[in-house]
């Protein structure tokens, strides 16, 4: 029984290795194209797998750097707005900062990613070259983000972030202040007010008929604008200004509306103050 069993295998053997040979003389045979497609495969796999295992590491980094930047953000913002609560203008910087830096640990004192992802941990981010001169609290964080594999000397990159606030040190009496002053864009004066007569327009319809006989609050008389010109008839509407010395046909006119912009006094050039601001002393 032994016997006959290893013959069925052999025999099974030898049919098999017969089906693989290819026809013609076996000096001539080459391997079977199946093998050669099989190569390929994983001369490609052996490419690629290596590109795409990169990006994904480089997508997992690039959260991570975004992790750690906006706790160290957040925690550089929160220093700086209490430094600047708790400042004046004739504190020395030196004590400023060091304070400053106190608040900043105690931020970042509980935060795993800074501790793991950070090269020297929370302590490897460094306040040098923090400011608080003046009136104004400049922090400046630097610190090394760890790759999560080196690159030849390159272990990791440097990240600076930065966040300044004004001190809360209240207004200067002798201090010399630049007013906001308004004007529009075609007026050849500035205005001290928003309320100015000249750009609160008080815009009221009247008859064409009544025209004759109206007077604005100066006393002066309306004269025709451009856009009334079909409107001279005894039932048009017609539309008129407190201080104004036009009637208008309608009130979409452009003369009937006003662009105001609000600039420092110091930016005004080329214009004078208005009239009725300078009456009214304001």
């Amino acid at each position: 029984m032994k016997v006959s069993f290893v013959n069925k295998v052999k025999f099974h053997i030898k049919k098999l290795y017969r089906k693989a040979k290819l026809p013609g003389d076996d000096s001539s045979q080459k391997m079977p194209s199946c093998t050669c497609l099989k190569a390929s495969y994983t001369l490609e796999a052996a490419v690629i797998f290596p590109l795409v295992a990169g990006f994904f590491v480089f997508i997992l980094f690039f959260f991570r750097v975004v992790q750690v930047e906006s706790q160290v953000k957040a925690a550089l913002y929160y220093s700086s707005r209490m430094s600047a609560l708790a400042s004046s203008a004739n504190d020395s910087s030196v004590v400023s900062v060091a304070t400053a830096e106190v608040l900043f640990r105690s931020q970042i004192s509980d935060s795993k990613h800074i501790d793991t992802y950070v090269s020297g941990g929370r302590y490897g981010v460094s306040l040098l070259g923090s400011s608080m001169g003046g009136d104004d609290v400049s922090l400046k964080a630097k610190y090394k983000v760890k790759l999560p594999v080196s690159f030849f000397t390159v272990d990791g990159i440097w990240i600076e972030d930065y966040s300044n606030s004004r001190k809360w040190t209240g207004k200067n009496p002798g201090e010399k202040t630049d007013p906001y002053v308004f004007y529009t864009d075609y007026g050849s004066v500035y205005h001290l007010s928003e309320q100015c007569n000249y750009l609160d327009l008080s815009i009221k319809s009247i008859k064409w008929s009544q025209v004759g006989a109206s007077r604005n609050k100066d006393g002066r008389k309306y004269h025709a604008c451009y856009c009334a010109a079909d409107k001279k008839t005894e039932g048009s509407t017609v539309f008129i200004t407190d201080y104004g010395t036009n009637y208008h046909g309608k009130l979409g006119c452009s003369k009937l509306k006003r662009t105001v912009h609000k600039v420092h006094k110091s930016d005004v050039d080329g214009k004078n103050l208005c009239s009725k601001c300078k009456g009214e002393g304001t």
